[in-house]
C-alpha cells in the first residue's frame, strides 16, 4: 500500500469511528424517546433498562452505518480540498478516482459484513428484545398498566385508578373493554378491586377481579334479533381472566 493511500485511509477511519459515535449517541437518545412509555415509570432496574437498549444497538448500527459512511467521506474529502491536498495528488500526478480507490474498496468489504450482520444478529437481538418484554409482562404485568388512563394490555383496554402492593399486583377500581375478533368493543367488566397473579415459568397471567359487573353486546344471528338489541349482563364476586 502506498504512503498516499495509508494517509487518506488513516484519515477517513478517524473521520469514520468518531462520526458513528456521534450518531450513534444521537439514534440512542432518539430510541429512547420513542421507547419511553415501555421504559419510564415501571420500576424497571438499571439492568434491564440496559440490556434493552444493549439489543437495540445492532438495528441501530444498521441504520446508523450508511450516514456514518457518508459523513466521514463529507469530512474526510472536504478536509482535503479546503487544505489543497488535493491539488497536491493531483500536481503529483493522482487522480480524484485513484486517491478515492483505496475507500471504494473499504467500503464494499463493510457492505459485506454489514449484509451478514444484518441477516445473522440483528435477528437475534429483535428476539432477544422480544423475549425481554414479554419477560417484564410475565414477572411484573402491572408494568404495561398505566394508572388512571387506559393501556393496551393482552387485546384489551384497561385502567385502573391505583396500584399497590408487591410489584403493583393489586389494583383499584378496574375497567376492562374487550375487543372481540372484529376488533369491536363488545365487553365492558368494571371491578372494585382486582390481583394480577403470574410466575417467571408460566405463559399465563392470572387477573382476579373482585367485586365488579360484567356487561356484553350479543351479536344477534338473524335481522329480526337486531331491532331487539340483545345484550347479557352479571354481577360477580370474582371473576377470573386468564390472559
Amino acid at each position: 500500500m502506498r504512503i498516499l493511500d495509508q494517509y487518506i485511509l488513516k484519515r477517513f477511519l478517524y473521520n469514520f469511528f468518531s462520526s458513528f459515535l456521534i450518531l450513534m449517541f444521537i439514534f440512542i437518545f432518539q430510541t429512547i424517546w420513542l421507547f419511553i412509555d415501555d421504559l419510564a415509570g415501571k420500576g424497571l432496574d438499571f439492568i434491564i433498562i440496559a440490556k434493552f437498549l444493549f439489543y437495540l444497538l445492532p438495528d441501530l448500527t444498521e441504520k446508523v452505518l450508511p450516514l456514518t459512511v457518508l459523513l466521514a467521506s463529507i469530512i474526510t474529502f472536504g478536509t482535503f480540498a479546503e487544505n489543497y491536498e488535493f491539488a497536491a495528488m493531483k500536481a503529483s500526478g493522482m487522480s480524484l478516482q485513484r486517491a478515492m480507490r483505496i475507500l471504494a474498496i473499504l467500503v464494499f468489504f463493510l457492505g459485506i459484513i454489514t449484509f451478514f450482520f444484518a441477516n445473522n444478529v440483528i435477528p437475534n437481538s429483535q428476539q432477544k428484545i422480544y423475549n425481554l418484554r414479554r419477560n417484564i409482562a410475565t414477572v411484573k404485568p402491572a408494568a404495561v398498566i398505566e394508572e388512571v388512563i387506559f393501556s393496551d394490555f393482552e387485546g384489551m383496554n384497561i385502567k385502573v385508578n391505583r396500584k399497590y402492593g408487591d410489584n403493583d399486583r393489586y389494583l383499584d377500581q378496574i375497567i376492562i373493554h374487550k375487543k372481540s375478533r372484529l376488533q369491536r368493543n363488545t365487553t365492558v367488566i368494571k371491578a372494585k378491586s382486582g390481583e394480577l397473579v403470574s410466575s417467571e415459568g408460566s405463559d399465563i397471567v392470572q387477573l382476579l377481579l373482585k367485586d365488579g359487573h360484567y356487561y356484553e353486546d350479543v351479536v344477534p344471528k338473524s335481522g329480526n334479533q337486531k331491532r331487539n338489541f340483545p345484550f347479557a349482563k352479571a354481577e360477580f364476586e370474582t371473576y377470573t381472566l386468564n390472559i
